[in-house]
Formats: C-alpha cells, sequence, structure tokens
C-alpha cells in the first residue's frame, strides 16, 4: 500500500503537471489565433473540448476504481510510464536535438486558420473568419487532444486521492489562465523542454513507486 503523503503529494503533482503542460499547448494556440479566428470560435472549442476532456477523466478514473487495489498500482505506473517517455522525447527533441517548439506552435495556428478560412472562401490575408460551431473545431480538436492526454494522467492520479488531484488541477488552470491573461509571449519563455524533463521526471518517479507498491502488495499477499 502506497505511503499517504505520497499519495496526497503525487496526485497534486501529476495533476499540476498534466495540466501545466498540456494546457499550455492549448493557450498558446488559442492566443496565437484568435485575431482570426475570433474569441467567440476560440472560447467555444475550448470550453467543448474541455467538457469532451472531463467526460473522459470521469470515466477513465471510474474504470480505475473498480479495480483490484493492485491492479490500480500497475495500470497507474503504466500510465506514468508511457507519459513520461513522451516528455523526455520531448526534452531530447527540443533541447539537443534543436527542434523549435515556438516553430510548432506557429505552424499548427497558420494550420487551424488556414482550415477555417478554407471553409469560408475567404482571402487569408483579410478575413477574420466569422462564429460558427464548424470553425470552432480546430481549437475544438487540439483541446480534446490534449485534453484527452491530460485526462488519463488525471484519472490514474484521482484513483488514488480525488480531492488533491482536483487541487492540483485547479492550481495548474489558474496558473495558466493568470499567465495568458498577462501575455503570450510568458507563455513561449518558459523553455519547452525545461517543462518536459521536469514533467517526464515527476511521472516516472510516481510511476517507479506505483510499480514497486503493486510489486509489494502481491509479495504481501503471497506471504
Amino acid at each position: 500500500m502506497t505511503d499517504p503523503n505520497i499519495v496526497i503529494i503525487g496526485s497534486f503533482l501529476l495533476a499540476f503537471k498534466a495540466i501545466l503542460v498540456e494546457g499550455s499547448e492549448v493557450a498558446i494556440l488559442s492566443l496565437a489565433t484568435i485575431k482570426q479566428l475570433g474569441r467567440n470560435n476560440i472560447l467555444l472549442g475550448v470550453a467543448l473540448g474541455g467538457l469532451g476532456s472531463i467526460v473522459t477523466f470521469l470515466v477513465v478514473r471510474q474504470v480505475f476504481v473498480l479495480l483490484p487495489t493492485v491492479i490500480i498500482d500497475f495500470a497507474t505506473s503504466i500510465v506514468l510510464f508511457y507519459f513520461s517517455s513522451r516528455f523526455l522525447r520531448g526534452f531530447v527533441k527540443y533541447k539537443f536535438r534543436h527542434k523549435s517548439f515556438r516553430d510548432k506552435m506557429e505552424r499548427m495556428g497558420r494550420e487551424a486558420v488556414e482550415k477555417d478560412l478554407k471553409r469560408e472562401g475567404a482571402n487569408p490575408s483579410l478575413a477574420v473568419v466569422p462564429f460558427s460551431i464548424p470553425n470552432s473545431l480546430p481549437v475544438l480538436s487540439i483541446t480534446l487532444t490534449e485534453g484527452f492526454e491530460a485526462s488519463l494522467i488525471l484519472a490514474a492520479a484521482g484513483a488514488f486521492n480525488l480531492q488533491w488531484t482536483l487541487i492540483g488541477a485547479a492550481v495548474s488552470l489558474a496558473v495558466l489562465v493568470v499567465v495568458s491573461a498577462i501575455s503570450y509571449d510568458y507563455l513561449m519563455r518558459v523553455p519547452r523542454w525545461l517543462l518536459d524533463v521536469i514533467a517526464g521526471v515527476v511521472l516516472l518517479t510516481f510511476g517507479l513507486i506505483f510499480f514497486a507498491s503493486g510489486v509489494l502488495s502481491i509479495i504481501t499477499g503471497a506471504a
């Protein structure tokens, strides 16, 4: 059985890092395209994507809590190991392979705008996309994608301590909202490789803890 203090710390940190890292991409894309896609399209896309992510979190968490404790330990560790490897690969890509996170987000922003402008048959250099559900789809898509990934981590953490998972998510969302309200550039100033390596190490650490807890449960049960 994992120590309760470790569970509380782990639930908070996992939720905080998941929302901060995945949510930052949604925030950056939204701020970068808001002038051309329009505030209402952005808000609708983020709201619908956020709602879909919440549903995903609740469903996956419910699956987790119905499992035996030892299975929850191993299932959680597998989820954390998977996303840890993704973040650590991102660290290598941005730090050592010198890929540009800014270029990636600018490309995604251009593609989102171009899809809506093409749908409207408008001139990309002049048009402002009108408000409609179809025109919110590019932002909805990225929000659902990033939200789905965050939801899996939150569901794994929430299976152990829902309260501190929600607190960690709320604090991280508050940080994102405040920083986004101040300036788009502040989101881009934090090196992406730094966020990735911190997130990767945190997820790997708690993945190992939960995996060890599962192994100990088996050994204790067999003794």
